[in-house]
């Protein structure tokens, strides 16, 4: 090899360029470790419920790096792992600058007494003084509880009543506490037929009634039991369509 200067030549070419490669490498590696890549500014976006002590605290304990070496997707995590955010975007901004865009849960619900559950169904936990109404369920049951609630919602607009409880059980069963304070038990099949059945009727029936309610079980296929507030008596039965039951 050494006597042919074909490869003597290609062999040099090769070292040249390797060599302006390493110097290419290490002055860019230069370059970026200089002070005025040092991240001197983080813009927060999107943020309600997130403080500035949380960002701090994010800041402080989770990044490192500075405009080249930070890893954007560690920083993103650390974000989704405050209480109210549900997703995290980050972003460089030349050339010391990163910009984080937060898209925080809306509350939709108390769930299970210590969790709040989001408008895409989503439980989560983070302390909430705002008046929101209670759904209970069993474990991954939130998605199909909060769509219950915003129909039973729909269902009682004309009465200008809401459901501040909605509860499925263990064994399938829905029950409802609406806002005046009245429990409505629904029962494991047709819950939203049975509420829409005992609206269209409230008129002539529970409008007509002078003593306080606390329970209505629509659980009869054609009509209804009064429960009185507070007393022993045997509870009604209110006919909704065809005989009494």
């Amino acid at each position: 090899m050494w006597d042919n200067e074909s490869q003597l030549a290609s062999l040099t070419k090769l070292m040249l360029w390797g060599t302006l490669a390493l110097l290419l490498w290490a002055s860019l590696t230069w370059l970026s470790r200089l002070p005025m890549f040092d991240l001197h500014e983080i813009k927060i976006l999107g943020a309600h419920h997130v403080t500035e002590q949380q960002v701090k605290l994010v800041v402080q304990q989770r990044l490192y790096g500075n405009f080249f070496s930070t890893d954007l997707d560690a920083t993103s995590a650390a974000f989704i792992k405050l209480p109210w955010v549900r997703e995290a975007a980050v972003r460089r901004v030349w050339p010391n600058k990163l910009v984080v865009t937060l898209q925080e849960h809306e509350a939709a619900a108390r769930w299970n007494d210590d969790a709040l559950v989001n408008s895409y169904g989503e439980v989560y936990r983070a302390a909430s003084d705002a008046v929101l109404p209670s759904l209970n369920g069993p474990d991954g049951s939130a998605p199909e509880v909060l769509q219950a609630s915003q129909e039973f919602t729909q269902i009682l607009q004309p009465l200008k009543l809401n459901p501040v409880k909605v509860e499925l059980n263990d064994r399938r069963s829905w029950s409802v506490v609406l806002s005046n304070g009245m429990r409505l038990a629904l029962g494991r099949e047709q819950a939203q037929q049975r509420l829409a059945r005992w609206v269209a009727v409230y008129p002539m029936t529970m409008a007509q009634l002078t003593v306080p309610v606390a329970e209505i079980d629509l659980r009869y296929p054609k009509g209804f039991a009064v429960h009185l507030l507070a007393s022993d008596k045997k509870p009604p039965v209110v006919q909704a369509q065809g005989k009494s039951v």
